[in-house]
């Protein structure tokens, strides 16, 4: 019997919990940190965020009603159709992994997904254009006095420098420059356990003031969580460029930060398994999974890059 005549409806409906709970163990690191909505259709979304503003005291005896409106803006989310993994059943292995979330086949296709919301929608999201105004006709780019140069590090050095407390200083300065209230909502900042380790590494040789302005934190397990109101999440897969600083081109590693209500995920779809049999490869079964989903910058100053010496 092939693996075709062996699917059937009881098989497809455990392959499909199976793969919801796959996804329940791969969830995308730096999903929880960015605020979602749901989209519709198969255009633009808009995404609404509103400026601040400030009460005013009354004044007369007899004071008129102050019709003071929020200012509204507009933002836009492009839908980008889906992204998907997937495999042919053409072995015993994975007709029988289709069946068991922590299968290897399982957990590869779970965790495919998961990278792809991480690097290619979030943290690509972060970085890409933005779309405001009618339609999302005007174009904003990252905008360049958000970025941090690897240069930035005490003393007078003028060579690219790793992640260091003198470059997280000045972007809570930068963060607080635009007005945010940054002990009501603090900066997402993802590192990779290298810059953990050097940033737990340079702590230790700080005097007594500079430990309590820094005002550290660790986690259960002991590891450095947040400093200078930055909330670090440890995620490894940061991308890349290439940067001269007037000595040739070095290769810097992009640390993003931002402020979780100024960057919005739209979900069209979420991540969903699917299967059907393949009539152009004589009937092969095939199971995938499918998503579509895009991210973007609601303020731009609510973001930023910390550009990082690598190695």
């Amino acid at each position: 019997m092939d693996f075709a005549e062996r699917i059937t409806q009881s098989y497809r409906q455990t392959y499909r919990d199976q793969a919801m709970l796959a996804a329940d163990h791969h969830q995308p690191v730096l999903r929880p940190y960015v605020s979602e909505q749901t989209c519709e259709g198969t255009q633009f979304a808009p995404a609404l965020f509103y400026d601040s503003k400030k009460a005013q005291r009354r004044q007369g005896r007899v004071p008129n009603n102050r019709d003071n409106p929020t200012k509204r803006r507009r933002r836009w989310l492009k839908y980008t159709g889906l992204f998907d993994d997937g495999e042919y059943i053409d072995s015993e292995d994975i007709f029988k992994g289709m069946q068991d979330f922590q299968s290897p086949t399982m957990m590869a296709i779970a965790g495919a997904m998961k990278r792809f919301v991480d690097e290619d929608v979030i943290l690509d999201g972060i970085f890409a254009d933005a779309y405001e105004g009618e339609m999302g006709a005007a174009v904003k780019p990252f905008l360049q006095s958000q970025i941090l140069p690897a240069t930035i590090q005490d003393g007078a050095g003028n060579d690219a420098t790793g992640l260091n407390l003198k470059k997280l200083r000045e972007n809570r300065k930068l963060y607080a420059s635009h007005k945010f209230d940054l002990d009501a909502e603090p900066i997402i900042c993802p590192i990779t356990a290298e810059q953990v380790d050097d940033l737990g590494d340079e702590l230790k040789l700080t005097n007594k003031d500079y430990w309590d302005e820094a005002a550290p934190q660790f986690n259960a397990r002991g590891k450095l969580s947040m400093v200078w109101n930055h909330m670090f999440v440890e995620y490894q897969n940061l991308t890349t460029k290439q940067v001269d600083y007037g000595s040739g081109l070095v290769t810097v590693q992009r640390v993003p930060t931002w402020r979780k209500s100024s960057v919005r995920l739209g979900v069209w779809k979420e991540i969903t398994p699917r299967d059907t049999v393949d009539s152009s490869k004589y009937d092969a079964p095939y199971f995938w999974s499918e998503a579509s989903m895009d991210c973007r910058r609601l303020e731009d100053t609510g973001v930023s890059e910390i550009e990082c010496l690598i190695g």
